[in-house]
């Protein structure tokens, strides 16, 4: 699966409004971007959504991925491809104290209670992570993608004339994509449409995942609406003032949306993990497009902290790239981690030929 004889390996993140292809290249210990393209309709088309209701098309997809490759001067023999979160069922399931084999045959079983739809239309997939709290039970996590997911990308690579490589959640490619703390970590990746929260342990693996109905445009609907405007002038008015800015209104609106998130959506996972867990989680680390708002680190510091008052602190960091990545041609560290801001799913994905 790793392509020996590959000179460069390709990372393709198809999202909810955007596509990222990344071309890595590795020279010693050294790991560089020497090319890549985005495509970016944040506010109009949708590619994909959870329900499925408004994707566009496979040969619109195709079209988009070969325009890009063209611009780019990209050539593509094989790839890997990241797939969103939002996309797979999972769940974190205890099991009796069982060996490898044993739960291999436990788990297909345990799944049907808790993947909503058949399992003959998933593709599953399953990660023992130890023993639970009182090591009395096994904590399993299950992941279900469906077929209907996989056999998309798979009609679109094979009308650009890309073998797959592999498939990946694209939570695995965040972790690989990251420099993570040494810690229990709490992933905070807030997109456009969904929001996704990934806790980690200190050995880099997945402990949870869970995705939500929240993201960056839920905020811009609110001030399209309050303020009686388009969505691209909300969009813009929320960049440009941000957490903080002149407009205390637009400063309201978007610390609302933040707030309720982290209170209502994060802690609580946090709150569960933890209860069911020994290990307490240390740092959050956020990701996506509102990590990159001014402020927000700061406020998400004072929202998480109190509300878990004297009794545990938790540090929160904005997502730094993996400490070897370099981006060809850029020497300003604020330029490499903005880029790597917009392509870390299809740099995660590029990945894993070079990083365990």
């Amino acid at each position: 699966m790793l392509g020996l004889g590959a000179k460069n390996s390709f990372g393709i993140d198809i999202g909810t409004q955007t596509i990222k292809i990344s071309e890595v290249q590795k020279r010693g210990s050294k790991i560089s971007v020497i090319n890549y393209s985005i495509w970016d309709d944040d506010l109009d088309n949708i590619i994909q959504e959870k329900n499925g209701e408004h994707t566009i098309s496979v040969s619109q997809i195709t079209t988009i991925i070969q325009a890009m490759l063209n611009a780019a001067k990209m050539e593509i023999k094989e790839a890997y491809i990241a797939i969103p979160s939002y996309l797979a069922f999972s769940a974190v399931v205890p099991f009796p104290i069982l060996s490898y084999e044993e739960l291999a045959t436990a788990v297909p079983f345990e799944a049907k209670q808790h993947i909503p739809i058949s399992l003959s239309s998933v593709q599953l997939d399953w990660m023992n992570l130890g023993p639970n709290k009182e090591k009395d039970k096994l904590n399993v996590l299950l992941i279900a993608i469906p077929n209907s997911v996989v056999n998309t990308y798979i009609e679109v690579s094979r009308a650009l004339g890309i073998t797959i490589k592999g498939f990946e959640l694209d939570t695995f490619s965040i972790i690989r994509s990251i420099d993570l703390p040494n810690t229990q970590v709490c992933i905070v990746d807030i997109g456009a449409r969904t929001s996704t929260v990934s806790i980690v342990s200190a050995d880099k693996q997945l402990q949870l995942i869970q995705s939500f109905d929240f993201g960056g445009n839920h905020i811009t609907d609110k001030i399209a609406s309050s303020h009686n405007i388009s969505s691209i002038e909300a969009e813009k008015i929320k960049k440009d003032n941000g957490m903080s800015g002149s407009n205390s209104d637009i400063s309201a609106l978007i610390q609302s949306g933040i707030k309720s998130f982290f209170e209502n959506e994060v802690l609580p996972i946090i709150r569960q993990f933890q209860d069911n867990n020994e290990e307490k989680i240390q740092d959050i680390v956020l990701l996506g497009g509102f990590a990159k708002m001014e402020g927000i680190r700061e406020f998400v510091d004072l929202v998480i902290n109190n509300q878990l008052g004297v009794s545990q602190k938790i540090t929160i960091t904005v997502a730094e790239p993996y400490s070897n990545l370099t981006i060809k041609g850029v020497k300003d560290k604020e330029v490499l981690h903005t880029i790597w801001h917009d392509l870390v799913l299809s740099i995660g994905i590029s990945l894993k030929d070079y990083v365990e």
